[in-house]
């Protein structure tokens, strides 16, 4: 049984307001098998800007069950596959990369990416608490919560290689056009010599 951070009181699990001094509790989530999810725990799993997240994980809790509520989040609306791989959100960041192949990838899955990342990360969050906690038999999870959830921060260093790759593959391109144009009916200015 969890107790009141005020009084110290215990309190039946699940309650939004202590019995005792009548104060809020701290905000919880439940889980499908009404088994509380706390701050703590969400904030443990985020990582670094955990109460940036918390506030937003707020909106999708109505009672004890999950509703979709429509927040943005600007590094998914730009980078979507990137943010969902360096959250460790590896099917969602699949299904961004396929979406990002196809004709339509550019306009809409962006918006619909920032439209519903936080949820999609809430949802996330929630399923991976779920796995690192002991099981009945009361035995400890794979791996801690800290692990499953937090960063992968390899993919802003492959990300800033990949960049760079481009930017040398664009001036060689470059290079090459105007080697090409040298050597074609079109003259280019004395400045632009190769």
């Amino acid at each position: 049984m969890p107790f009141c951070q005020y009084c110290g009181k215990e309190i039946r699990l699940g309650s939004d307001y202590c019995p005792y001094c009548g104060r809020k509790t701290p905000f919880s989530v439940y889980d499908s098998n009404d088994v509380r999810i706390d701050q703590e725990e969400f904030r443990t799993f985020i990582g670094r800007n955990a109460d940036l997240y918390l506030k937003k994980f707020r909106k999708f809790q109505i009672g004890h069950s999950d509703s979709f509520a429509a927040t943005w989040h600007w590094p998914a609306f730009w980078l979507g596959f990137a943010w969902m791989l360096y959250r460790k959100m590896y099917l969602w960041a699949l299904v961004a990369f396929i979406i990002g192949l196809t004709p339509v990838g550019f306009p809409l899955p962006m918006i619909g990416w920032g439209l519903t990342a936080n949820y999609l990360y809430y949802l996330h969050a929630k399923k991976k608490i779920r796995v690192a906690r002991p099981n009945p038999a009361g035995e400890p999870s794979v791996l801690p919560l800290a692990e499953l959830g937090g960063v992968n921060r390899w993919v802003w260093f492959v990300g800033i290689l990949l960049i760079l790759f481009l930017l040398v593959l664009m001036g060689v391109g470059f290079l090459l056009l105007l080697h090409f144009f040298k050597y074609s009916f079109i003259n280019l200015p004395d400045f632009l010599e190769v």
